[in-house]
């Protein structure tokens, strides 16, 4: 599990200067991932044993580990895209990561909720991500109806209409728009059960949810001419989602 994975699982439990120490590390990565423990603690205005204390509420041994696996995944996030046939290698290369952490993760809590929620509802936050949440309806069809709801204006809607017994599935890229956030907080309040996808993160939306999946997204350099964030990530997901899905009521069936 990566680390912002790790503190967007973690980010409801954390004490106050536990979410300051989390934003300043976010914000400051590379500067982090080079000071000893006496010179973050200096920065953050904490304590020594606080930094090992947060360290080790996100599963790692203490501060040696916390600055090793930061310096690590700064080295790959600071990998430069090069023209044409790198890019195209940085691009697979992303798609086979996420992969392989899918697959390195557990999805029957995931999968149980979804199993027993009475009606799924979907919801895409942006062009892509709504694209990508008709396509979940689309391919999970033959084993669970899902409803697509469409349009900001049926957000509150569906807030007012979701019971403990359903389920909702929002899916954004940045896991940061006010309104998206604000939907899945009321949700929870309703206590339905709720499933975000967002950009691999720390993100308010994946701290608000009870299950997060996580795409790798990748901005193509303006020497393309274009805006453009790679949406290929979430079909990638939905459709391992639905393989595995299958896979798991076959599990619940044969144990019968």
């Amino acid at each position: 599990m990566r680390l912002e994975e790790a503190f967007n699982k973690n980010y409801n439990r954390f004490t106050e200067n536990e979410q300051y120490i989390c934003r300043y590390l976010l914000e400051h990565k590379k500067e982090c991932a080079v000071m000893s423990i006496t010179e973050f603690a200096g920065s953050c205005h904490v304590s020594e044993s606080m930094l090992v204390r947060f360290a080790k509420k996100n599963g790692l041994v203490g501060y040696g580990e916390l600055k090793a696996r930061l310096r690590l995944e700064e080295q790959e996030t600071e990998e430069a895209l090069g023209p044409g046939e790198e890019l195209l290698n940085t691009v697979t290369d992303s798609y086979h990561k996420m992969m392989d952490e899918l697959i390195g993760r557990g999805l029957d809590s995931l999968f149980e909720k979804l199993y027993r929620a009475r009606r799924v509802f979907l919801y895409g936050s942006g062009s892509a991500q709504t694209r990508a949440a008709s396509e979940m309806k689309r391919i999970f069809l033959p084993v669970k109806e899902m409803f697509h709801i469409h349009g900001h204006d049926m957000r509150g809607a569906l807030s007012r209409v979701m019971t403990e017994r359903d389920m909702a599935v929002i899916i954004s890229l940045t896991g940061e728009s006010e309104a998206t956030v604000s939907l899945a907080r009321e949700l929870r309040l309703r206590q339905v059960p709720t499933l975000s996808i967002t950009r691999l993160g720390n993100n308010t939306l994946a701290s608000v949810c009870d299950e997060n999946l996580y795409i790798h997204s990748i901005t193509l350099p303006a020497r393309y001419g274009v805006e453009y964030e790679i949406s290929t990530p979430y079909f990638i997901l939905i459709e391992y989602l639905y393989l595995a899905y299958q896979e798991f009521l076959k599990r619940r069936l044969d144990s019968l």
